[in-house]
């Protein structure tokens, strides 16, 4: 099946995300992977960090995930980081279908995100109120790496994203991973799709135990892990 023009990243040649369902598959991969249901539990605040904020899709999958879960009172921290960020406009096209599952979440997003200047490099913010509670999201537009120095804190939890090794080396690169390693709390946790052998090496190397589960609709496997 051809993918439809609007999801696909020009800069990388590559789609957004895999999957019909990638709502589903980023509760599966992310979520799931990292425990969030439990650690928040324990404190009702958690810090998460995302390479690659894209169309917002893993922001959207997170609050879908969150409002079901019966738990309230919950302060979220977003951090995300951007380097081609794209318009309000192509970000409704690209989340379009997903709409009658999570419009309400999308058309929420999109008024944030509608009041951000994308064009200006550093830290954006916006703060959205949900049942859960309250999600606060850092937007970093720049490069990756200067989005985890740029950090004021460690992240407790990590949702490696981006476009995948071969399209994308930089998100995966040594250097950025072993900063991520670095900028992750003690017994903090990540989550990714990919399982290629050069990023496992890397997060081993950055500190991380890394274990490979079951994956979702076409991915046979993907890697979760938790800092040392």
């Amino acid at each position: 099946m051809l993918t439809p023009p609007y999801l696909v990243n020009e800069h990388y040649d590559d789609r957004y995300f895999d999957v019909v369902n990638a709502v589903e598959e980023a509760k599966h991969i992310y979520f799931e992977g990292t425990g969030l249901i439990t650690r928040l539990k324990k404190s009702g605040k958690l810090s998460i960090c995302e390479t690659g904020f894209g169309a917002g899709r893993l922001l959207i999958a997170l609050m879908d995930y969150l409002d079901s879960s019966g738990l309230t009172d919950l302060a979220i921290t977003y951090n995300s980081v951007e380097l081609h960020p794209i318009s309000k406009e192509r970000m409704a096209s690209i989340l379009e279908g997903f709409r009658e599952a999570v419009g309400h979440l999308i058309d929420q997003l999109l008024q944030a995100y509608g009041s951000i200047d994308i064009t200006k490099t550093k830290w954006q913010q916006i703060q959205l109120t949900r049942p859960f509670g309250t999600v606060t999201i850092n937007l970093y537009i720049g490069e990756a790496l200067e989005m985890v120095h740029a950090l004021a804190a460690p992240c407790d939890t990590w949702f490696l994203d981006g476009h995948g090794p071969k399209k994308n080396p930089d998100i995966w690169r040594p250097e950025l991973l072993m900063a991520i390693g670095e900028k992750t709390a003690s017994g903090g946790a990540f989550a990714t799709f990919t399982v290629a052998g050069a990023v496992c090496r890397s997060l081993v190397a950055a500190g991380f135990n890394v274990e490979q589960v079951t994956g979702f609709g076409g991915k046979k496997a993907v890697l979760k892990g938790v800092k040392n």
